[in-house]
């Protein structure tokens, strides 16, 4: 009888300490999961593309691309400002120009099947070679302030509610909401423009935690 009660008890012992290993990695399991996304620095500059016709000056043995700016842009257009020049005629080769003219006053033209209000300006280039023909049509990436230096965070980083825009970040383990100034919405992702503490990193989540709960990392893609 005794043998049989020590087994009984060790059979309820090793059920209590398989309990006791398979509940914590069930609430483990039902924490939210998280992944750190990756805050970038990069450097940006502000830039109008344009489309226009490639024009020679033969008496003043010059090549300059001829284009109009829309009036919602032309306030961003100066005298001297640098841009890029492409076009399907030479693939493989990028000009470089400035704005060498800017006309006083403003026209109609087509664009597509509507008319636009817009200013015509000059790009001359800097050193056109045989390539370069009358009549080929021309790109115009036009260069509008100085590089600067911004944070960018991805967009599915970024959510939204009545309080404004905010990211969850990760500090001690749990979620915290952080509400956040953006600025420039570029192509790599939204430009963050407040401070993240620095014991903290943004995530995404699978599922809205509360705030302040805990939750746990699936993958960490740096920060």
């Amino acid at each position: 009888m005794k043998i049989k009660t020590a087994a009984l008890l060790l059979a309820v012992c090793g059920i209590l300490a398989a309990a006791l290993v398979i509940v914590p990695e069930m609430a483990y399991q039902s924490v939210p999961a998280a992944t750190v996304v990756k805050v970038e620095k990069v450097e940006h500059v502000d830039s109008v593309t344009l489309s226009g016709t490639i024009m020679k000056n033969v008496i003043k043995d010059e090549a300059y691309v001829l284009t109009y700016v829309p009036e919602q842009d032309i306030s961003k257009v100066r005298i001297g400002q640098s841009a890029e020049i492409t076009g399907d005629a030479f693939p493989d080769t990028v000009y470089t120009g400035t704005v060498d003219y800017i006309a006083e006053t403003a026209a109609k033209v087509t664009v597509g099947n509507a008319q636009k209000t817009a200013v015509e300006v000059k790009f001359l280039i800097t050193e056109p070679d045989d390539t370069i023909k009358q009549g080929y049509t021309a790109s115009v990436r036009l260069i509008t302030s100085e590089p600067a230096e911004m944070t960018v965070v991805p967009y599915e980083a970024v959510d939204q509610d009545d309080g404004g825009e905010f990211v969850y970040i990760l500090r001690d383990g749990r979620a915290e909401k952080l509400y956040i100034d953006t600025g420039a919405e570029l192509s790599e992702g939204i430009e963050l423009l407040t401070e993240i503490p620095e014991d903290a990193r943004i995530i995404t989540v699978d599922e809205l935690p509360e705030d302040g709960g805990a939750v746990r990392l699936s993958e960490e893609a740096g920060r």
